[in-house]
């Protein structure tokens, strides 16, 4: 039986304060999945709540023989970003421009700033050329590192799918980005 799943039966049985340990574990990992869809450091503080806050209250849901739990979790954090996106209350705030707020690393400022740049400019050119189902299929392979197995259970839908899209994607992104330049 793994950690996650003798945390989540310790919840289920009345040990609340188990829950923390399942957040502080797959914090970090959710921030990013879901920072790299919004672009936005604020809103994605709030939506992580909103993702722990539901994944609790469904964790009486979760079956443990059809994914692992963080399966689980990336398609409930999944679901309620894109959710999110399509939201009027989205709408009236975006715009068309990104909102991004950076953590700066103190040991190399100006590296983090080029690769900041270079990451809002690629999911700049994911929001214009991408299709939603592409996004999520590159953030959840590159940007939160899934396996192309992981992300046809949280998505689900089939291997081979994902792999064309991969390619075509990262094909419109290279070229989208090499004309830029």
């Amino acid at each position: 039986m793994s950690e996650d799943i003798v945390v989540i039966n310790n919840v289920l049985q009345g040990k609340i304060d188990h829950f923390g340990s399942l957040m502080t574990k797959y914090h970090n990992e959710m921030f990013s999945f879901v920072f790299n869809m919004l672009g936005n450091y604020d809103d994605t503080e709030d939506l992580i709540q909103e993702i722990f806050i539901k994944v609790y209250n469904n964790l009486n849901r979760y079956n443990s023989r059809k994914s692992s739990f963080r399966t689980w979790l990336y398609r409930i954090a999944s679901n309620h970003t894109i959710n999110y996106l399509k939201s009027s209350s989205y709408k009236r705030k975006s715009g068309n421009e990104l909102d991004t707020t950076f953590i700066e690393d103190d040991l190399d400022i100006e590296a983090e700033i080029v690769k900041e740049q270079q990451i809002k400019e690629i999911i700049k050119v994911m929001k214009m050329r991408l299709s939603e189902k592409h996004q999520k299929i590159l953030i959840l392979h590159y940007f939160s590192g899934l396996s192309v197995k992981e992300i046809g259970l949280t998505l689900e839908i089939p291997e081979k799918t994902i792999y064309k899209a991969l390619k075509t994607s990262v094909e419109k992104i290279k070229e989208e980005v090499t004309t830029n330049d």
